[in-house]
């Protein structure tokens, strides 16, 4: 079925749902509207919409963008609307653009009764995260932290859970369902883990001396068998390949995150400390003394010219389309304040945030967002101009995860800071 045949299909769906909100032949009450309104809070893609609960009230949730007068008659013929059924107080409406005002109003209903008055409109626009951070619960992970956030079945309640995942020294993982509540795992191996990543279904955790385990629901692991004695420091995941990168050129990669293959041709033999799979669908990784390696495949790779000594920590990209015309742009981040930028990751051009905060990890999503020492965030639309932002902490920035549409950000100490 096209996306026009998907949207048609729920328009009339919602269609119905309105002519019931406005009438109904149920003898059911109708209930008024939740008292105060709605209460909306703008995230990064997303708006948070809360109000007071009555018992035994169905709630529905109806959103537009562009249109402040957004109302049940009009809704149904504005373009982009879109609704959320059965909701409970508070909700996320998700999947919205941001820099874009959305209008919101509320109808109810009791028992299948007819839909109730609808609240007044009210109206809230999307940003991007990373400009207000607060902090959140401290891990024991050491350092580093790896961090993660995946999702897994539940064979007791065969319902989709949601997860966080940490790693860090002495095999040490904890998982969490929000940011505070921390839960140990009992460890698999003893070697400091350094990453962990989200990919084909499982969580894919590396480490000292070659260690690579994995698990589908972060409770029961396994160990891969071992191929590197080197640390491995990184992994990303494409959804056909996983990449691990470490120590002295080390480079492996698996199809499935169970068996792993040694890469066939790396031309260095320096230490690997970052590794993304691009926009542009091709792999790059970045280690020290401004290593910088490309490859279209995730076997072979190609040492490019960083022009810099520093040792680079981390590299991202992210695609641009104008005119139906695709560009990209890669960023890779490091000692002493280094960025470097490319729009095909071969040449590369110095960039300057202004600061000589060692960078350790960026975020390439709807933005380039990178955290080092000091608490150093800094943010970037274009890899070009770099702004600061106040991170709320004066801490070593050492890790970086983006999940639910926000920054989650580790130091050395282990403590946690977000932005939404």
């Amino acid at each position: 079925m096209s996306l026009h045949s998907i949207r048609a299909y729920l328009l009339v769906m919602a269609s119905a749902l309105l002519l019931a909100a406005c009438g109904g032949n149920s003898t059911s009450p109708t209930p008024p509207p939740p008292v105060g309104g709605l209460s909306l809070v703008a995230g990064d893609s997303q708006v948070t919409v809360s109000w007071k609960e009555t018992p035994g009230v169905e709630y529905w949730i109806f959103a537009a963008p562009n249109n402040p007068n957004l109302s049940l008659s009009n809704w149904l013929a504005t373009t982009g609307s879109t609704y959320r059924l059965k909701v409970t107080s508070p909700f996320v409406v998700s999947g919205l653009i941001n820099g874009t005002p959305y209008s919101f109003f509320m109808t109810g209903r009791i028992n299948s009764g007819p839909g109730g008055e609808a609240t007044p409109t009210i109206a809230a626009t999307p940003r991007l995260a990373g400009t207000e951070w607060a902090t959140s619960g401290t891990l024991n992970t050491g350092t580093p932290t790896g961090l993660a956030y995946g999702s897994y079945t539940d064979t007791a309640s065969n319902t989709v859970q949601y997860t966080y995942l940490a790693v860090g020294n002495g095999g040490k993982m904890f998982r969490a369902t929000d940011l505070n509540t921390w839960t140990a795992i009992t460890p698999v191996v003893s070697a400091n883990l350094n990453a962990v990543e989200y990919g084909f279904a499982k969580f894919i955790a590396v480490g000292a001396v070659g260690n690579i385990l994995y698990s589908t629901d972060t409770k029961t692991w396994t160990q891969s068998a071992k191929i590197s004695n080197q640390n491995l420091n990184a992994v990303a995941a494409s959804t056909s390949l996983a990449v691990a990168v470490g120590d002295n050129g080390t480079i492996v990669t698996s199809k499935d995150a169970i068996t792993w293959t040694v890469a066939a041709s790396v031309p260095i033999s320096t230490n690997l400390y970052g590794v993304s799979y691009t926009s542009a669908g091709t792999w790059a990784a970045v280690g020290a003394a401004g290593t910088i390696l490309t490859s279209g495949d995730g076997l072979t790779w190609t040492a490019q010219n960083s022009g810099t000594q520093a040792n680079l920590k981390a590299v991202g990209s992210i695609a641009t389309v104008t005119a139906n015309l695709t560009s990209n742009q890669f960023i890779a981040v490091g000692a002493n304040g280094t960025i470097l930028s490319s729009p095909d990751a071969i040449s590369w051009t110095v960039q300057s945030a202004n600061t000589s905060a060692n960078f350790n990890a960026i975020s390439s999503t709807n933005q380039f967002l990178a955290v080092g020492s000091g608490g150093t965030v800094v943010t970037s639309m274009d890899g070009i101009t770099w702004k600061s932002q106040a991170s709320q902490s004066t801490a070593n920035l050492t890790n970086l995860l983006r999940a639910q549409n926000m920054y989650i950000a580790v130091n050395n100490l282990g403590g946690i800071i977000y932005s939404k």
